[in-house]
């Protein structure tokens, strides 16, 4: 049985200056089970007074380790409009986790070997067996089977991964930020996969952006991480069983939660 709750609202780090509601989810890994439950409620808040126009966010990592990744990917390319009464109303922005660059260069590019034998050992035979590769390819023959049973949603989705999405002050990417590039100088290879050099920055934090992320679930596990320059909505969904989304208008936040 999966549980929603909602938070409080409380004050946001800094405000977003407008009106219309901003919902992002954490990394699902396969928890389709956690998130079609989660992106209901989401799609119920949306009928609350006063809200004419909501941007929902995926941060990545849709897919590896839980069991049901093509699922949730037919879940992502739907997004929250799928799910609303007023789907016109609705911006869905799905982002590119480091695992969803795996799928998407075995689908749409020429990976190396070494690229899916690192798949491999983190996580993506639970995304093979989904898209009915019951029997296990050698890794070199992964891409080419893949293409053979990918539905042509997912083919589409993989082509329109974002790294990133900006609203005003608020930046939303998967892994962070690197403190020690420009902000209009990021690598592809920090937003995917950055860690302690965003986390804790060294030398303080040099943007003017909050950021809203994932792919590091950080103590304890269940709840959402919240500092002065950085949001963490990577609840772990895949071994702590909650899935963490965050809700924000002006210069208020709430967290909702799909709990296993």
């Amino acid at each position: 049985m999966i549980t929603i709750t909602h938070g409080d609202w409380q004050p946001t780090p800094k405000p977003v200056h407008t009106d219309h509601l901003i919902s992002a989810i954490g990394d699902v890994h396969g928890r389709a089970d956690l998130l079609e439950p989660l992106l209901e409620a989401l799609a119920d808040d949306l009928g609350k007074p006063g809200i004419d126009h909501a941007t929902n966010i995926f941060l990545g990592d849709l897919i590896d380790r839980g069991s049901d990744s093509l699922n949730v990917l037919g879940l992502a390319a739907g997004g929250l409009a799928a799910f609303s009464r007023a789907p016109d109303s609705v911006a869905d922005v799905v982002l590119m986790g480091n695992h969803d660059r795996w799928l998407r260069d075995s689908l749409l590019g020429d990976p190396e070997v070494s690229e899916i034998e690192t798949w491999l050992v983190n996580g993506a035979e639970a995304t093979l067996t989904s898209f009915g590769l019951t029997t296990l390819p050698a890794p070199d023959a992964i891409p080419a089977r893949l293409r053979e049973v990918a539905p042509e949603i997912v083919l589409e989705l993989m082509g329109h991964l974002k790294t990133h999405h900006r609203i005003g002050d608020w930046m939303f990417v998967h892994a962070g930020l690197d403190p020690r590039r420009p902000l209009e100088n990021q690598e592809e290879e920090a937003l995917l996969w950055i860690r302690d050099a965003f986390l804790d920055p060294a030398d303080g934090w040099p943007f003017e952006v909050v950021v809203v992320h994932g792919h590091t679930p950080e103590e304890p596990f269940e709840d959402p991480t919240v500092t002065n320059h950085r949001i963490n909505l990577d609840t772990g969904a895949f071994f702590s069983n909650v899935l963490t989304a965050i809700q924000m208008r002006d210069d208020k936040m709430r967290f909702v939660q799909a709990i296993g």
